[in-house]
């Protein structure tokens, strides 16, 4: 009997929120491009947004071991999503999206080999170390950025900011 290999499957779910959807979904094309099985999990809200104003599907079906997967973000259709707002979204991932998650885990198939989760979603984080799945994060911003971001505490320390 010949031993059939199964490509790893990867599961990716990026914070629901336009640039981080579009740098995970560049990631995910690139991994799909090396023949690996992918999942997207993406909130409700932002797929049915991708699919109304992008070729979403067509663009991704092109790949046999790529899949699409939503997942309810917890929040009403009419919530802005944006700016202030943000915070009502990380309450609500963390109440609403994360048990979900976590039963999908148990329920999707096949099972994923291993998450990329975004940087600042601590929910994948949190599920993938309780069932021991692998996890890699993956920060969609730049490396300049993340420097930036480092180097802030250092500069008030300096007192180089605020800028006088």
């Amino acid at each position: 009997m010949v031993a059939v290999h199964q490509s790893p499957h990867v599961l990716i779910f990026p914070f629901p929120a336009q640039g981080h959807v579009n740098s995970m979904l560049k990631l995910a094309e690139l991994l799909a491009l090396a023949s690996l099985r992918v999942t997207f999990l993406n909130s409700e809200y932002n797929h049915e947004s991708l699919v109304r104003h992008t070729d979403i599907l067509s663009r991704f079906a092109q790949y046999p071991g790529f899949k699409f997967e939503t997942i309810p973000d917890g929040l009403p259709q009419d919530h802005p999503r944006v700016g202030f707002a943000m915070k009502d979204m990380f309450a609500s991932l963390e109440l609403i999206t994360k048990p979900i998650f976590k039963q999908m885990l148990f329920e999707i198939n096949p099972p994923p080999d291993c998450i990329i989760g975004d940087g600042v979603l601590g929910l994948t984080f949190d599920v993938a170390n309780e069932l021991g799945i692998p996890i890699i994060p993956f920060r969609t911003i730049s490396a300049g950025c993340v420097w930036v971001f480092s180097s802030i505490f250092d500069m008030i320390q300096a007192g180089e900011l605020p800028i006088k």
